[in-house]
């Protein structure tokens, strides 16, 4: 490695120009990671708040000038606005004495050292300042100054901090030119901005998806870690960074899915090592082959950067495939070529790698390597991405609403939480408009498939795009065949051949190889490069084209209800339905069986539909707990300054971040009622929030037996909460269930029983609340939750309505408060239930006011003992607050 000359620049200026001085460092900073590396050069900065040790019963100003008398600094740089400065001994001020001082070392030197650049801010007195006469007086000190000064050479004036930037810049590049120890350096800063120029086009282009780039770059997680954490919360526990790979580059494997964007961490890495002063050359080991790849990687570094391979860092290959013909000796002939060279390998992988043994980590060459995984990205980093697109993009909705839209559906869908996938689906979400709801997810994959082939080059000899129509015609076909025989892998022969001959039996021209290329390309289908078997990336592109074909073709249609297929995939009935929320045929098969399971359970479990032992159990707030959540949270907003954190923290540790990787289509065993009636109602669910225009007679008996299946399952969970509170796992019929043991820490087994037992009905709602609601199911679940005559079932749907707040939401809760007994758990959880929405959900200001208002009545209530508190009893509970926390 090239040893870089340091060039020291002491900053001097009065106490006013803060902000002129934090600038320095920053340009600095910048033509050090850029420019100065390729020189051959480094600036420092000297400057006294950083670099004079303090010292008491001493003049500042004499302690300055012994640290500055014994560095040989070799720029000057002076700054002046309205402020002059306070006396010292031998000048005017401190920079007056500074200024003096580096003269008298420029002029005694033998090579004109130091350099000295003075700048003087033109910005304008504040004559309204209370301070007027002082201001003016040091302004005139500074312009007399000024004066004195254009005798001894020219000086540089700004007039915004901007300006000042930019002119600093110009200046020390200037000066960085002139000290290079290479010889023609304007040609060597001509070539090191045309590379970066292509670096910056690379990266750009790499990141683009669907031909739109991610307005903002997200570090990746690249973790030393093989194990994926079940949620977000732990990944920086074995976090790489991409720094330490840049300044000490080695023999690395980055894994994984392609969806990750590991072609632009490479592009990232290239450009950031190139502004770092090294070379690091790119090679797509698509574009070459196993005999050609040395005299590639040499061709490169000579029309890339003008050198020759012995002058590299590092090498990046990517989209490297083991399992691919002539890939190990590809990268045996780079390795024994190029002994001495560290190589990074961008290694994409199928979905369901991390669920592989060891084994597959080891490479088969002479060469060690450390292998590193990039994790899917923590709820913090897509709101970045949702913060930046809306800027971009404008949406009607509060940025915190599209959070949670594009979070659901990313959890829905199966999909990786990665920068390409928000992008994407913040794309479809801003051409669907106002319709982007949880309805319309059918509608987000079709405007997804369609910007695809809108953007995917088609070849010269097409004279015009398929009809996406057409694609989704002939792809449900596909489905409806690999649905049948129970398989989803499949040939390019099997492809080909099956719908070739089902294009011509529907007069359909399409061309089979562009159709699939154009899907391998934009990751809707993946290929086993060993064994050249297809398979569908993401799972719920299957389900969207069956659901395409079931409503394209009525024999498929009732083969998937008479073999209920749709507990095996409850998203299908999600995506058909969602095709035009008219899909009455659904409901009443999915009614008629969900009827004959709910039979079934009852006869099987014989619980009693009274059971509710709710009834016994006061009001029972914790308060110490309570405190101490209270304190954490904010320990949390006071470390980060951000309360979006605390709420990103929380859904990250409720989310699975594991699921995507396996996108394995399983059926369901029957045998199994309780499960197939856990699945036959999420599909149920979802169908009926997708039925805006079916009879509403026909939508309120559904949601009748949904209700009555909740009160089921609700019924189990409450005989088996001793045995999960003292396991921590049981099951029942096909049904698993497990203990979040951070949210249960108890030392005390019949506070732990207790614990479980209260969780229940929030536990309900939150199984099955984003399977049911959506706006417009509002009306019904009001109306439901209004008449329900049971009063644990009536308590959950309360709770659902407190969770998703529809129109008018808060006048029933409100009601809801005054029936409740003045000191039972059901008021006790709906306050606590009201308190977590307002910290963790809720994002206007007046939903807040309101959530916190129906909270204190709950506890003016409970405290009081008043049945219908007004504000005046609330108003009291808040003095009381005030005094001693309750």
């Amino acid at each position: 490695m090239n040893t870089l000359k340091v060039y020291d620049c002491f900053i001097s200026s009065p106490g006013d120009c803060q902000d002129e001085r934090e600038i320095c460092i920053s340009v600095i900073d910048d033509i050090n990671n850029q420019l100065a590396q390729h020189l051959g050069i480094q600036f420092k900065t000297l400057m006294w708040e950083n670099d004079v040790l303090p010292d008491m019963g001493r003049n500042g100003q004499k302690i300055i000038d012994e640290k500055i008398e014994n560095t040989n600094y070799d720029i000057f740089i002076g700054i002046m606005k309205n402020r002059f400065g306070q006396p010292t001994p031998k000048a005017g001020s401190g920079t007056e004495h500074e200024f003096n001082n580096a003269i008298e070392r420029k002029t005694t030197s033998k090579n004109s050292s130091p350099r000295i650049l003075f700048f003087f801010g033109t910005e304008k007195v504040d004559l309204n300042s209370p301070d007027i006469e002082n201001i003016i007086a040091q302004n005139k000190k500074v312009q007399d100054f000024k004066k004195r000064l254009s005798s001894n050479g020219l000086y540089i004036n700004f007039s915004s901090k901007q300006d000042f930037s930019e002119i600093l810049k110009q200046k020390l590049e200037l000066f960085a030119k002139e000290i290079t120890p290479l010889s023609k350096p304007e040609e060597k800063i001509q070539e090191v901005d045309t590379i970066l120029k292509r670096l910056n086009e690379d990266l750009n282009q790499s990141l683009k998806t669907y031909n739109e780039s991610s307005p903002i770059w997200i570090d990746p997680i690249i973790s030393a870690k093989r194990e994926v954490p079940e949620n977000p919360t732990k990944n920086g526990e074995y976090r790489i960074s991409i720094d330490s790979i840049i300044n000490k580059p080695s023999n690395i494997v980055i894994k994984a899915p392609s969806e990750f964007g590991l072609t632009s961490l490479a592009h990232h890495l290239k450009l950031n090592a190139w502004k770092a002063g090294k070379t690091f050359l790119y090679i797509d080991t698509k574009e070459t082959k196993k005999h050609k790849i040395v005299k590639d990687i040499i061709k490169e570094s000579a029309e890339f950067y003008n050198t020759e391979p012995l002058n590299l860092d590092c090498i990046l290959l990517d989209s490297v495939c083991f399992e691919a013909n002539g890939t190990m000796q590809m990268l045996k002939n780079v390795c024994e070529e190029f002994k001495d060279l560290p190589i990074i390998i961008f290694n994409t992988q199928g979905n369901n790698f991390f669920l592989k043994s060891d084994e597959d980590d080891k490479v088969e060459i002479k060469r060690d390597f450390t292998s590193y995984y990039l994790l899917p990205l923590p709820q913090n980093d897509v709101r970045k991405i949702v913060n930046s697109y809306t800027k971009i993009k404008p949406f009607e909705e509060d940025r915190d609403i599209l959070l949670n839209k594009v979070t659901k559906d990313l959890e829905t869908l199966n999909m990786h939480r990665t920068a390409k996938n928000c992008i994407s689906v913040l794309r479809a979400s801003s051409k669907i408009g106002n319709e982007y709801n949880p309805i319309n997810r059918t509608k987000l994959l079709e405007i997804i498939l369609t910007t695809i082939f809108e953007e995917y080059e088609i070849p010269t000899y097409h004279d015009k795009k398929p009809d996406v129509k057409d694609v989704s015609f002939v792809l449900g076909y596909l489905c409806e065949l690999l649905v049948k025989r129970e398989n989803f892998e499949f040939s390019e022969e099997y492809f080909k051949n099956e719908l070739k001959e089902f294009c011509q039996k529907n007069y359909i021209e399409l061309d089979l190889s562009y159709l699939l290329n154009a899907l391998i390309d934009n990751s809707i289908i993946g290929r086993n490069s060993f064994s050249e078997i297809f398979y569908f990336k993401n799972s719920y592109w299957v389900f969207y084209f069956i659901a395409q074909r079931m409503n394209m073709d009525k024999t498929f249609l009732n083969s998937i209800y008479d073999d209920k297929k749709y507990v095996d995939f409850p998203e299908v009935i999600e995506f058909y339905t969602g095709i035009d929320r008219n899909k009455e045929d659904a409901l009443t098969v999915l009614l008629k069986d969900l009827k004959e399971t709910l039979e079934t359970v009852r006869t099987k479990v014989k619980i009693s539909d009274n059971l509710n032992p709710y009834k016994s159990i006061d009001w029972t707030p914790d308060i110490s707990i309570l405190e101490q959540e209270e304190a954490k949270i904010g320990e949390n907003v006071i470390s980060s300054g951000l309360p979006d954190e605390v709420k990103d923290k929380y859904e990250d540790k409720n989310y699975n971040q594991i699921r995507p990787y396996n996108q394995v289509i399983n059926s369901v065993i029957r045998d199994y009622s309780f499960l197939l009636l856990m699945r036959q109602l999420s599909a149920t669910s979802r169908a009926l929030r997708n039925s805006d225009f079916v009879n509403a007679q026909s939508k309120k008996e559904v949601l009748d037996n949904i209700v009555l299946s909740w009160n089921e399952i609700t019924k189990l969970l409450i005989v088996l909460s001793p045995l999960l509170a003292d396991k921590g796992k049981v099951a029942f019929d096909g049904a698993s269930f497990h203990l979040d043991d951070e949210s249960f820490r108890f030392d005390d087994p019949e506070e732990k029983r207790l614990a479980v037992l209260t969780a229940v009905p929030s536990n309900v709602v939150k199984f099955f609340k984003d399977d049911l609601f959506s706006t417009k199911m509002g009306p019904l679940l009001i109306d439901r939750a209004k008449n329900e005559s049971n009063s644990l079932l009536k308590h959950e749907l309360m709770l659902l309505l407190v969770s998703e707040r529809p129109k008018y939401w808060n006048k029933v809760i409100d009601n809801y408060i005054v029936s409740l007994d003045k000191n039972s758990f059901f008021l006790s959880d709906v306050y606590h239930t009201l308190k977590f929405n307002k910290d963790y959900k809720a994002t206007e200001i007046e939903e807040k006011r309101i959530i916190e208002l129906l909270a204190k009545k709950c506890r003016a209530k409970h405290i009081f003992k008043n049945n219908n508190p007004n504000p005046g009893l609330i108003r009291r509970l808040a003095k009381m607050d005030k005094d001693s926390k309750y």
